[in-house]
């Protein structure tokens, strides 16, 4: 089956991956350049410091299952 997902943040590439492991064919489209949505982080030049782009953010689940 054929899927195109709007939107690449965590849910657009978590639902994405699952469907493309399961031999869908799949086509994630976003208006950035990059996938994870807010949640996208880069590393300082300089430092070597990996930062929130667009501000920090706090990933709550205590399910280890989902860290995993």
């Amino acid at each position: 089956m054929k899927f195109c997902i709007v939107g690449a943040g965590f849910s657009g590439a978590v639902i994405g991956r699952a469907l493309a492991q399961a031999d869908h064919d799949v086509v994630i489209v976003d208006e950035r350049s990059h996938i994870g949505g807010n949640c996208h982080c880069a590393t300082d030049a300089e430092t070597g410091i990996l930062t929130h782009v667009y501000g920090p953010h706090i990933f709550h689940t205590a399910d280890t299952r989902v860290w995993s």
